[in-house]
C-alpha cells in the first residue's frame, strides 16, 4: 500500500510549444515515451509520489502548459499557486532558448520568488544540437536558475529534473517557514 503524502507541491513546466514539455512530465510519472507529437491543450496533469532522503513524502502534482501562444489568455490561471517551475527549452531549437527569459517573466508574474530549474531536453539528438551546455550554464547562472540538461527518449536525467526541482521547494519552505503544502 502507498503511503499518503506528508506533503503536496504544484509544479508547472513551461516553455516553447515542441521543446518535449510532455515527453519530460510523462516520462518521469508514467516512464513511457511517444515518438509521437501531439501539441498540449492547453494543459496536461500527472502525478508522482518521492520520497526525500529525510523519508518525506511528497506528492507532485505536474501542470504540463502548452506552449502555443494562442493559450497565453488561459496559461497564467494554472500558475497560481505553483510551488516551483521548470522552464523547457529544445537544444536543437535557439529559438526556444532564446525565450527563456520570457517564460521566467511569465511566472514570476504570478509566482513571484518560487524555485526554478532551466532544463535543456532532446540531448539524444546530440548531431541536431545548435544550444551548447555552457551557454545554458552561464545563462542559467545569470537568471539564478539550477540547470539540468535531459533525453526523455533515453530516460537520461528525467528522474533528477523533477526530484532536484522537489528538493529545492521542500529546502525553501523549510527555511521561510512558510506553510508544507502548495497546490
Amino acid at each position: 500500500m502507498e503511503e499518503l503524502a506528508e506533503v503536496v507541491y504544484k509544479v508547472i513546466v513551461v516553455g516553447d510549444a515542441g521543446v518535449g514539455k510532455t515527453s519530460l512530465a510523462r516520462r518521469y510519472t508514467t516512464g513511457q515515451f511517444d515518438e509521437s507529437y501531439l501539441f498540449t491543450l492547453g494543459v496536461d496533469f500527472f502525478t508522482k509520489q518521492i520520497k526525500l532522503k529525510d523519508d518525506t513524502n511528497i506528492k507532485l502534482v505536474i501542470y504540463d502548459t502548452g506552449g502555443q501562444e494562442r493559450f497565453d489568455f488561459i496559461r497564467g490561471l494554472y500558475f497560481e499557486g505553483a510551488a516551483g517551475a521548470i522552464i523547457a527549452y529544445d537544444v536543437t531549437d535557439q529559438q526556444s532558448f532564446d525565450r527563456v527569459d520570457h517564460w521566467m517573466q511569465q511566472v514570476y508574474q504570478r509566482c513571484e520568488g518560487i524555485p526554478l530549474l532551466l532544463v535543456g531536453c532532446k540531448t539524444d539528438l546530440k548531431d541536431q544540437r545548435v544550444v551548447e551546455e555552457s551557454e545554458a550554464k552561464t545563462a542559467a547562472k545569470q537568471l539564478k536558475m539550477d540547470f539540468i540538461e535531459t533525453s526523455a527518449k533515453d530516460d537520461l536525467h528525467v528522474n533528477d529534473v523533477f526530484e532536484s526541482l522537489a528538493k529545492k521547494i521542500y529546502s525553501s519552505y523549510e527555511k521561510s517557514g512558510k506553510p508544507w503544502d502548495r497546490i
